[in-house]
């Protein structure tokens, strides 16, 4: 194949067809503009110059003509005129001279003045202080139960218990049925969340302080009185010492002991309720706690702290609380304990020990 020839012939034919038809792909040039002359003469040209100019004012204006002066000329002469006759005024009458003003009255001097100091009086101790607005949030009362709903710490001598009662005393009028006095029982506290040690409050400095009292002025001591004490004084305060030690200290029970069946009764209710946090530091403190019951078998008076083992004061103290809540929360209408032997049960100490409680 002769590519080269049919570009070529390609090629040839293009110019060629271009140079024929080329100028048939062109624009009409556009229309020549005519306008008409026509010849004037300068005759012509002139006056038509004339008609476009503007008229000139006229400036010829007739100057007016100067008045004529009289020869009439008043004539002047050297006498003075008359003065003019000048009237006097009436004299008028002089006004009454005003009567002599009486003095003012003399003022008193002052008497002298003397400056003296005022006394000043000491405050109170006690004054009415503005305090300050406080308006952080209140706090959530740590507690270690955790309830729907948030309940106020009880009494330190309410016994614990889920029922609420208020302490009721026989009435001293005569009825045929003898009501028995009843003590007041509460909820324990709770909270409605977890206080942590983030959450607790850190005391800030006061708001308000007193103001500081004057030193009152010294006075004289007075002299110390000697007193001299009398072998009878001595002997007489030392058998009422030994009276009181005598009254104080208790009988020796009477009867036969608890056994140890109703020993283990009694430790048993109590570790019902018993609650040991595994996972904190009073799982590994031991304490022993004393306390009384009445005919009952309900707690009276206080439970107290008797000993402690292992762990720092804040575990001590959980782990004593924990043993206090155990004992007035499972007492609920008394411990079921023998009668006869109350002399026996009459005071108790438990020791919580996490791995076995014993009872004494």
């Amino acid at each position: 194949m002769h590519i080269g020839h049919y570009i070529s012939g390609a090629a040839h034919a293009g110019v060629i067809g271009w140079a024929l038809w080329g100028g048939a792909f062109r624009d009409e040039p556009p229309p020549f503009e005519v306008s008409g002359v026509s010849i004037v003469t300068t005759e012509q040209f002139e006056a038509a110059l004339a008609a476009e100019r503007a008229p000139q004012p006229e400036t010829d204006v007739t100057a007016p003509q100067a008045p004529t002066q009289a020869d009439d000329v008043p004539s002047l002469t050297s006498q003075t005129d008359d003065a003019p006759a000048l009237e006097t005024p009436d004299s008028a009458e002089a006004p009454e001279p005003d009567a002599t003003p009486t003095p003012p009255e003399e003022v008193p001097a002052p008497s002298q003045l003397t400056d003296v100091a005022p006394t000043l009086e000491p405050p109170s101790e006690e004054m009415a202080v503005l305090i300050p607005r406080d308006t952080t949030r209140p706090m959530v009362r740590p507690a270690d139960r955790v309830a729907p709903e948030p309940v106020a710490p009880p009494e330190p001598d309410t016994v614990v218990d889920d029922v609420v009662k208020e302490t009721t005393t026989p009435d001293d009028s005569v009825s045929e049925t003898v009501a028995e006095p009843e003590e007041a029982t509460a909820p324990e506290a709770a909270t409605t969340e977890i206080v942590t040690e983030a959450k607790e409050q850190v005391a800030l400095a006061p708001k308000a302080s007193i103001r500081p009292v004057l030193r009152p002025a010294s006075r004289p001591k007075p002299p110390a009185e000697t007193t001299t004490d009398t072998p009878s004084s001595s002997s007489s305060s030392t058998d009422a010492a030994v009276a009181e030690a005598l009254a104080e200290t208790p009988a020796a029970p009477s009867g036969p002991p608890l056994s140890q069946g109703e020993k283990d009764s009694m430790r048993v209710s109590v570790q019902k309720c018993w609650v040991v946090d595994v996972g904190g530091q009073s799982a590994n403190v031991t304490v022993t706690v004393g306390f009384s019951l009445d005919r009952d078998g309900k707690v009276k008076g206080p439970v107290t702290l008797l000993s402690s083992d292992g762990g720092d004061s804040k575990a001590v103290d959980t782990a004593f609380q924990s043993a206090r809540r155990a004992i007035l929360r499972c007492q609920k209408g008394g411990y079921k304990l023998p009668i006869e032997k109350y002399d026996h049960w009459r005071e108790i100490e438990i020791t919580f020990n996490p791995e076995k409680m014993r009872l004494k």
